[in-house]
């Protein structure tokens, strides 16, 4: 097979981008041009479904009308940024809003940027993790990849400043470390820009990188004992934030007692099936972070290889993201250091790494229920004409959530 070539990529999307999609993962292995992907992206995004339910997109669009029908300047933007009475830090999101705004208050075009911003790094990063991978993907592997693309899908647009922030990120990291590009520190200091958490995540990082030893028995102990810790007393992290510059104390508000009800009601309006995937992700890293420090005992991974790399630096994300956890949104921290634990696991296949059968059918079974209910989720942000539907013509639908449609029918 060829790789794919541009041009007749193109056209093919043009007629109707959800085929293209499917012709482009055919020929993913043999395909590390970003173009193809920058394309779906933007569709992608073009389609997305604004949320009335949930996530922020629906007051990014409303964001948008707002400073359309304003005809807000750049001025009056930025200024809002960092007054002390202003809980806004992130540049971003507004930014990017304000230009769309010069245009439309249409927010196809605004989501549509979006996701062309995050595909851009979210894929650059698994194409360079597809490269590294030198064993065919199937079973076990296959799930695994798929779990790593759902832990931060394209469709978290809807959270665009968060995940966005975290894809930036973590595609810093991996040129840091797989290509040994120190461009790699311009994304992940970025990222900070994006959505102004990320500064934890970076010290976490910057912390990792002084240590004078990555001694793989203490990390994966001090992981163990993270894991199992009780709630931290949120009026002690109140109290250290005292400690903050007036601009940062506005992140107080996220483990203020009012927002610890607000999670705590709308966390009783969950699924069960939720829950279950929420805990199961939980142990799914457990399991693999075990499965990789019993392989490094027994002399399976080659210390310094890209597997032990991202497995130590995998591990002390986890110590801060399970401490964080304790914290309202604090949760959400998880997601970078399981996307690099995956990474490692992903990598611990080209070293041929010993599973045990049971535990192994176990992994494959968590992996598919989870990979489902990941995409259970975005289909409620996905509408019927994302598959059947093109650019010029989704330019002028107003879709509804497939999600919405599949309750139609049955």
């Amino acid at each position: 097979m060829n790789k794919v070539d541009n041009k007749s990529f193109f056209i093919l999307w043009l007629l109707n981008p959800f085929i293209s999609l499917i012709y482009l993962l055919r020929k993913s292995g043999l395909n590390s041009n970003i173009f193809p992907y920058l394309l779906i992206s933007f569709f992608f995004g073009l389609s997305f479904v604004v949320s009335t339910s949930g996530g922020d997109s629906i007051r990014y669009a409303n964001e948008l009308k707002r400073f359309h029908d304003s005809n807000a300047s750049i001025i009056e933007v930025i200024n809002d940024f960092y007054k002390e009475e202003s809980s806004r830090l992130d540049v971003y999101q507004p930014i990017i809003t304000w230009l769309v705004s010069i245009f439309t208050a249409d927010s196809k075009l605004l989501f549509a940027l979006f996701a062309l911003v995050f595909g851009y790094f979210w894929f650059s990063g698994l194409i360079l993790i597809r490269s590294k991978i030198n064993v065919k993907i199937n079973g076990l592997i296959l799930l695994s990849f798929i779990f790593l693309v759902l832990t931060n899908p394209i469709w978290n647009i809807n959270g665009v400043r968060m995940w966005t922030a975290v894809s930036v990120f973590f595609y810093g990291i991996l040129n840091i470390h797989l290509k040994k590009n120190h461009n790699g520190w311009i994304f992940v200091f970025f990222s900070v820009f994006i959505h102004f958490s990320l500064i934890l995540s970076l010290i976490v990082y910057l912390l990792y990188r002084i240590l004078p030893s990555k001694n793989l028995t203490l990390l994966y102990s001090l992981y163990l004992i993270s894991f199992f810790i009780g709630e931290l007393n949120l009026e002690i992290i109140r109290n250290y934030l005292e400690l903050l510059p007036t601009l940062l104390q506005t992140k107080k508000a996220y483990i203020s007692e009012e927002y610890v009800d607000s999670l705590e009601s709308v966390s009783n309006t969950y699924s069960f099936q939720f829950i279950l995937a929420n805990s199961l992700v939980k142990y799914l890293i457990l399991f693999i972070c075990t499965i990789l420090y019993a392989n490094f005992l027994s002399k399976k991974l080659r210390f310094g290889s890209n597997t032990i790399l991202f497995f130590s630096l995998g591990l002390f994300l986890l110590i801060f993201s399970n401490l964080a956890s304790s914290v309202p949104s604090g949760s959400r921290f998880a997601v970078i250091s399981n996307l690099v634990i995956i990474t490692s696991f992903l990598f611990s296949f080209n070293e041929y790494i010993k599973i045990n059968y049971v535990i192994k059918l176990i992994l494959i079974l968590i992996l598919f229920y989870e990979n489902l209910f990941f995409i259970r989720l975005g289909i409620e942000n996905i509408g019927l004409f994302f598959f059947i539907g093109n650019p010029i013509v989704n330019m002028f639908i107003n879709d509804i959530p497939l999600i919405e449609v599949i309750k139609l029918i049955s």
